[in-house]
């Protein structure tokens, strides 16, 4: 049995471009997050394809078949190592999105004016429905197809690469894909944020929306959440006793991020409920108590943390009473 075909493209977070610099991550994940689709295009000063004619035509008769499909971003960020997903729609090679192509609008501005123009420099397209962070541990589990070494043993200076991955990377990309909230919390888990003590307690925009299997939504910031689990110590704010195990990414107690306002009541509000101040801390228990339980257990535990966050939700210019917030979990 033939195994998928994916790639991983190689590159540096700052790009500099007329003159100044811009972070290549930012650029592409927010556009994907508002658009809910990014086209990422590969530079090189190589004038032959990225990826050959005949693996092109692998790649889209894989996403043609339904086989998952996935880019993969390997960053060097200040010398750190930072590893991104994408799930492929379809792939394009040099020169096949000219100047004007509607495509235009999945790349970041920074670089699509260039595209379909003799100034363009990408020598490959790749267009996903995803762009997130994952474990660098996950690094193990690509292979170049040519020869099956780790993709870490690479030291050539080409920038894409033919992989394979194993069963246990696809099989936690199915999961974080067919599970919108899993794949949150799984971000959150990613995010490297600094050691915070203070709460930023004050009023913000609305966040953007985004795009998720056509479903439009607001966009909640995994580092605001992961703020907010740090605020609170990684203990479960029902009950600190609430202690299931260690994560293997934090080493810290394992907990989750629920916003307390839900994101989906967002329009109800002048100011963004994407903040520390809504965002709690809980122990797996108990955020699917908040997701499934029946109203009379939700209720004791909402009124809790209604208590213990009314006044810093004030703070952000959040007012709502208790009962008012009771009403969205009914």
């Amino acid at each position: 049995m033939i195994k998928s075909l994916h790639l991983v493209f190689k590159f540096p977070v700052d790009y500099t471009i007329y003159g100044g610099k811009t972070n290549t991550i930012i650029e592409h994940k927010e556009l994907c997050e508002t658009k809910g689709r990014l086209i990422w295009g590969q530079g090189s000063k190589r004038k032959n394809s990225a990826v050959s004619e005949k693996n092109r035509a692998r790649i889209k008769k894989q996403i043609k078949n339904s086989n998952e499909t996935y880019s993969f971003f390997l960053a060097n960020n200040k010398g750190q190592r930072e590893l991104y997903v994408g799930k492929m729609i379809n792939i394009y090679d040099k020169g096949e999105i000219p100047d004007g192509s509607p495509l235009k609008d999945f790349i970041p501005r920074y670089y699509a004016c260039n595209v379909g123009t003799p100034d363009d420099i990408d020598n490959g397209f790749v267009d996903v429905t995803t762009f997130f962070r994952i474990d660098t541990k996950h690094l193990d589990n690509i292979t170049l197809e040519s020869n099956g070494n780790k993709i870490l043993s690479v030291n050539n200076s080409s920038s894409v690469f033919l992989v394979n991955i194993n069963k246990e990377l696809e099989k936690l990309l199915i999961e974080l894909l067919r599970n919108p909230e899993a794949k949150f919390q799984y971000e959150v888990e990613q995010e490297d944020v600094p050691h915070v003590e203070i709460a930023d307690d004050q009023p913000k925009a609305k966040p953007s929306k985004t795009s998720i299997n056509s479903l439009i939504s607001y966009k909640r910031d995994s580092k605001t959440s992961k703020k907010a689990i740090i605020l609170a110590s990684y203990l479960c704010e029902i009950d600190a006793s609430h202690k299931d195990f260690i994560s293997k990414v934090t080493k810290e107690n394992y907990v989750e991020a629920h916003h307390l306002i839900p994101m989906e009541f967002q329009d109800n509000f002048a100011q963004s409920i994407d903040v520390e101040a809504n965002i709690v801390s809980l122990c797996v228990g108990c955020h699917k108590k908040l997701h499934h339980a029946e109203y009379g257990v939700i209720k004791t535990l909402i009124e809790k943390l209604y208590d213990n966050r009314f006044g810093r939700l004030k703070d952000c210019n959040i007012g709502l009473t208790k009962e008012e917030l009771l009403s969205y979990y009914k």
